[in-house]
């Protein structure tokens, strides 16, 4: 009953397997995180576009602020100031991760 090897069918499995993950390695450098050649302009225009749009963010609250509060111009300087650190977390965290092979 007991066998030293497994079965044809299972064998044959995980020989696939292996077969698939060498495949899927074979096309990247790095993993997802690294930054090559082909995608560091990408990599690059994220982090300028998270950049902007968490400004973008925090000025349009600031300025909704103002305007409905009638707090002008603090609400604007609070929104910059909210949307330039929500942007350097964003890429802060982009940046850490991106040494490793999982996702960010």
């Amino acid at each position: 009953m007991s066998e030293s090897r497994p079965p044809k069918p299972l064998q044959r499995l995980a020989e696939e397997i292996d077969q698939a993950r060498s495949r899927a390695g074979e096309g990247r450098p790095g993993g997802r995180g690294d930054v090559t050649s082909g995608n560091a302009l990408g990599f690059g225009l994220r982090i300028g576009i998270e950049l902007i749009a968490a400004l973008c963010v925090g000025l349009a609250l600031g300025w909704l602020a103002d305007r409905y509060i009638g707090t002008r111009p603090w609400g604007l300087v609070v929104g910059f100031f909210l949307g330039s650190a929500a942007g350097i977390v964003n890429v802060f965290r982009a940046v850490r991760g991106m040494g490793r092979g999982g996702p960010p």
